[in-house]
C-alpha cells in the first residue's frame, strides 16, 4: 500500500539532520511549554523547529474558530511548513507544542546554501513522499482501518496523542474514536478467543 510509509523519517536524512544541529552550535534552542505556540497563523516562518524532545503540531483555525490538525510532528524530526517555506509566503498554519518540547531552531537561510542542497532535496523529496502516502491512506481507507493502522503500524502516534488529537486529525470526535476503539478492541477480543 502507498500509505504504509505514512509517518516514517529516513533514517539517512533523520542523521544528517541530528548532525547538522550538533554541528552549528550557533543554533539556537528553545524549550517550550505544553499548548505554547511557536508560529503562529500568518506569521513568516524563519525556521525549522528540530525536535529533540516532545511532539509539536501544525494546525488551522477556521473561519468559525475551530481548531483542525494538519500533521504532527515527533522527536528527531524537522517541522517545516515545506509550502510556506517554497513560496516564501506567510505561514496558513500555525505551529504549537503538543507536550513540553525542547527544539533546535534551524535558520532556513542555512538550508538555503549551497552545501546544504542535497539535504534540503531530501527533504523535499521525502515531504512529497509523505504527502503522496497521506493522501492514499486518507482516501483509500475507512475510518477504522485508517485507526488500526496507526495502531498497528505507528503505536507511538496511538499512544503518544491525546485522544482529542488523534480524533482531530482522523476527522472524528473524540467521543466517535472512543466508540471506534471499543469496538476494534472488541472485534479483536472476540477473534482471539476464537
Amino acid at each position: 500500500m502507498p500509505f504504509h510509509k505514512l509517518g516514517e523519517l529516513c533514517e539517512v536524512t533523520k542523521n544528517e539532520l541530528l548532525t547538522l544541529t550538533q554541528q552549528n552550535p550557533t543554533f539556537d534552542t528553545k524549550c517550550c511549554s505544553r499548548n505554547e505556540i511557536l508560529l503562529q497563523q500568518g506569521q513568516v516562518q524563519r525556521h525549522g523547529f528540530f525536535i529533540r524532545s516532545g511532539k509539536l503540531v501544525s494546525s488551522v483555525v477556521n473561519e468559525t474558530g475551530e481548531l483542525r490538525h494538519k500533521e504532527f510532528y515527533f522527536a528527531g524530526e524537522l517541522c517545516i511548513l515545506f509550502a510556506e517555506w517554497i513560496q516564501k509566503s506567510p505561514s496558513f498554519y500555525q505551529i504549537s507544542a503538543l507536550d513540553d518540547v525542547e527544539l533546535v531552531l534551524v535558520p532556513l537561510a542555512e538550508l538555503e546554501q549551497d552545501t546544504l542542497r542535497a539535504l534540503k532535496l531530501k527533504l523535499l523529496e521525502q515531504q512529497l513522499l509523505f504527502k503522496e502516502a497521506k493522501e492514499a491512506f486518507l482516501l483509500l481507507n475507512t475510518l477504522e482501518q485508517r485507526y488500526c493502522f496507526l495502531r498497528d503500524k505507528r503505536p507511538h502516534w496511538v499512544s503518544g496523542l491525546a485522544n482529542y488529537d488523534l480524533a482531530n486529525y482522523l476527522g472524528v470526535t473524540p467521543q466517535g474514536l472512543s466508540r471506534l476503539k471499543s469496538r476494534v478492541n472488541k472485534a479483536q477480543a472476540t477473534t482471539t478467543k476464537r
